[in-house]
Order: C-alpha cells, then sequence, then structure tokens
C-alpha cells in the first residue's frame, strides 16, 4: 500500500546542479560568498531541471483539522478555536493570509476534518474525512484506510495547486492540540524521548507540559510498531496526513516543497521516511521556537536559512522564504560574469569546500 501511496519519485538532476553551480561561480563575487543563497537555487535547479530556476508562481496549502486529545487539558485554547481561526484565515485576517498576500502567494485553506461548532467562509476547501479525530491518549486517532485517505486527498489538493502554476509550494496547518499530536509521532518515526519531543506549543503552563509528556509517552505505547501510515494513524492527525501527502505530490511533481515549523516538519520527515527521494524537494524557511523543531532539522539532515524566533505555524514562514529564494534567483540572473568585469578567476582563492 505504501508503494501505491507514493508513486514515482525521482532524485533532483545532478547535473542541472553543477551546472547552476558553474553559473554561480561565474559571477562576480568570491567563489560561495553568497553562502545559503547560491545553496538553495542550485538545488531548486536540480529540481525543476534548469540552469536558472523560477519561483514566478507560489502557494501555501494549509490543511486544518481538530484534534481529540485536547480532552486531556494539553491546550489553553478550546477546539473551536481552529475553525474560528479558518474562517479568520480565509477572510484574510491572520498572519499567514496578510505575510501570503505581500509575497503576492496564492492560499489554499482545507478542511481535512474540523469539528462543525461554526458555520464555514465559502472559500475553505472542503476535503474532510470525519470531524476530529480520536484522543490518541486512549484509542488511535483515525483507522488505517482513514489515514491513507487523508494522505491521498493532500496530495491531490497539492497537484492541484501545481496544475495552477505553482513552481513552489509552502505547506501550513491549523488545528488546536496538533503540536500534541506532532510530537507523539516525531515520537514515534524517531523512537526520541517524549521530553524531547514535547514543547510549548501556542502556550501552555507548567501542568499542561507535563500532562502533554505523558499523553505522548501513553499514546506512542499504545500505537506499538508498525509502518510509517501506521504511526499517522495512531498518533497523528489528519492535516498531518493531508501535510505528508502535499510533501509526497511535490516530490513526484518534481515542485519545491517548504516546510514552516515544527508542525509540518515532523509531516515533511514522514514522508521522507515513506520515500527518501523527497529529501531533495523540501527546503525548510526558518527556524521555529517550538522545542523540538531543531531535532526534527537534525533528523532531516537541514538547517534552515532564517531564524526569526517565529512560533506561529498556520504555514507563516513560507512567504519570507519564497521572498528569499525570489532574491537570491534575482541575483542569480543578473550579478554580472567575470569575464564582464575582467576579473580573472586563477587569481582568487576557493576556501569553498566541494559539495557536489
Amino acid at each position: 500500500m505504501k508503494d501505491k501511496l507514493v508513486g514515482s519519485v525521482e532524485a533532483a538532476d545532478k547535473a542541472f546542479m553543477k551546472k547552476a553551480k558553474a553559473h554561480w561561480d561565474n559571477r562576480t563575487h568570491p567563489t560561495g560568498s553568497l553562502g545559503a543563497l547560491e545553496a538553495m537555487t542550485i538545488r531548486l535547479a536540480g529540481i525543476q531541471r534548469r540552469v536558472v530556476p523560477s519561483v514566478e508562481k507560489t502557494a501555501i496549502v494549509v490543511f486544518c483539522a481538530d484534534n481529540g486529545v485536547v480532552a486531556e487539558d494539553v491546550s489553553s485554547s478550546p477546539p473551536v478555536f481552529t475553525q474560528m481561526l479558518a474562517n479568520a484565515m480565509a477572510r484574510g485576517e491572520t498572519g499567514v493570509a496578510a505575510l501570503s498576500r505581500r509575497a503576492d502567494s496564492e492560499l489554499f485553506i482545507v478542511d481535512m476534518g474540523m469539528n462543525e461548532d461554526v458555520a464555514r467562509e465559502a472559500k475553505i476547501i472542503d476535503a474532510s474525512l470525519r470531524k476530529g479525530t480520536g484522543n490518541i491518549a486512549e484509542e488511535p486517532a483515525m483507522s488505517r484506510d482513514e489515514a491513507i485517505e487523508a494522505i491521498k486527498r493532500g496530495m491531490d489538493i497539492t497537484k492541484a495547486a501545481i496544475k495552477k502554476g505553482a513552481s513552489m509550494i509552502g505547506t501550513g496547518e491549523l488545528g488546536i492540540g496538533n503540536t500534541t499530536t506532532s510530537a507523539a509521532l516525531l515520537c514515534a518515526l524517531t523512537g526520541e524521548s517524549a521530553e524531547d519531543c514535547v514543547g510549548y506549543g501556542a502556550g501552555i503552563t507548567e501542568a499542561q507540559l507535563a500532562k502533554k509528556v505523558a499523553v505522548v509517552k501513553k499514546a506512542v505505547a499504545r500505537a506499538g510498531d508498525g509502518d510509517v501510515i501506521h504511526k499517522i494513524a495512531q498518533v497523528g492527525g489528519l492535516d498531518l496526513a493531508g501535510l505528508v501527502g502535499a510533501f509526497l505530490a511535490c516530490a513526484e511533481e518534481k515542485t519545491a516543497a517548504v516546510v514552516d515549523g515544527f508542525v509540518t516538519g515532523v509531516a515533511a520527515l514522514a514522508a521522507i521516511q515513506m520515500a527518501p527521494e523527497a529529501r531533495d524537494y523540501i527546503f525548510l524557511s526558518h527556524k521555529s521556537a517550538e522545542k523540538a523543531s531543531a531535532l526534527v532539522n537534525r533528523h532531516m539532515g537541514m538547517e534552515p536559512p532564517l531564524d526569526l524566533s517565529m512560533r506561529l505555524g498556520e504555514g507563516s514562514g513560507c512567504p519570507l522564504f519564497f521572498q528569499l529564494m525570489e532574491g537570491a534567483i534575482y541575483a542569480m540572473k543578473n550579478m554580472g560574469s567575470m569575464e564582464d568585469n575582467a576579473i580573472d578567476p586563477g587569481l582568487l582563492v576557493n576556501i569553498e569546500k566541494e559539495s557536489l
């Protein structure tokens, strides 16, 4: 079943990455002196199979869902906030809505399984499987079939955004209690301790933090061993499953995908465990202030380019990354060459370590 979900994922094209690096090396600057900006565009060149890549059109897909684990007093916010904030996002009133508008990025807001306590804004895409998940402290979040279907729906929605012309997809989430489900999934995927995987999320008391750690331990122990889909079904969330689908879809479609913070990072790690080549297509946007985010990044073997002490979620780091990438590509296209400026590259000392 895993193979049917994943489909065909090819690694990024190293030949184009080498050509992109050669292009950079001939720009008027000490070799490699633009650091991560060069590395980002070189990898994007390999993804897009072109020497100078492009991010003319971008999109952010935000998956929204409620989580039964809030019954364990692991969040300071009531579940209805998921739906209220999704509506506010659809009206353009949340952080990611404002930032994506500034970056001229299309925003897709997806109901993967919110409760139905308030009416929905018309802009919200209905992909709901069920009204919230089970309480992972006592039962599976969902069935295996529901997890598979949620991944498929995440893939379909993301592929639709790509077909509309998006050359880079940002990922976001919204769901009260989802840092608990994400911590549990991280623990299940990596074997790291609950204490290392659990953080304060949007803000909880010390007593609630202790409950959160205990819930994660109980959920992971109850879930037992199994493949990635089993772990998502047992301790994850519908938003996480949709996000896994988004990362897999981007890899299949040879399209760059951008991680926002902790929750989306855990989903990216799950996607990589299902299809290792998917890693080539994933970029980190910023270093989340959530404690375990650095742990997720370490397991993916990546470092984010920005550290802004952000912990909003929603996908808010993605439009900032889009603009950073646009600036890097602009420099790549518009800097003069060594020949243009009569510079002999043989006179320069290359202190860069070869990475391709």
